[in-house]
């Protein structure tokens, strides 16, 4: 199984079975007996919200899980019975690929150009930069479609 794109997830029929989801962790909210992460890979604006009920075997083991953790989910998609989303991930299992050190400085909230000077190794993980990162992929391969098709 390899990972699919949270920009395929959010747009794909539901349900699905065996669905992987590789990402980072945006927001971590844990309460009893399920939680909740919204997962994003940089292929969207939006994360995928991702579910982890206290039947999964890796429930107790999800303290490891904070934000900005890259993580790796394998479940179910499914439709989402709450507001805000279209789909959502079930997961069966969720695996901490790289945790992150305490301190961690991005959160979801909106950040200053100057403050993200100040950790430029995690720029592109902010949403200005990637929102501003696919703009700038979407014009270069417009225009190298446009010289492609220039007779020589």
């Amino acid at each position: 199984m390899t990972g699919e794109t949270v920009v395929r997830l959010l747009a794909a029929d539901v349900p699905r079975e065996d669905v992987v989801v590789e990402g980072w962790v945006i927001t971590a909210r844990q309460g009893k007996g399920v939680a909740f992460f919204q997962v994003g890979d940089g292929s969207s604006m939006d994360g995928l919200q991702v579910v982890v009920g206290e039947e999964a075997d890796c429930f107790g083991h999800l303290s490891g899980v904070t934000t900005g953790a890259a993580v790796r989910a394998t479940g179910k998609l499914v439709e989402s019975p709450a507001k805000g989303q279209r789909v959502e991930l079930q997961a069966a299992d969720l695996t901490v690929v790289g945790p992150v050190a305490e301190g961690y400085p991005l959160q979801k909230k909106r950040h200053s150009f100057e403050f993200l000077r100040t950790i430029a190794h995690l720029r592109p993980r902010s949403r200005t930069f990637g929102a501003v990162f696919r703009v700038r992929h979407a014009l270069q391969r417009a225009i190298h479609r446009f010289f492609d098709r220039v007779p020589r």
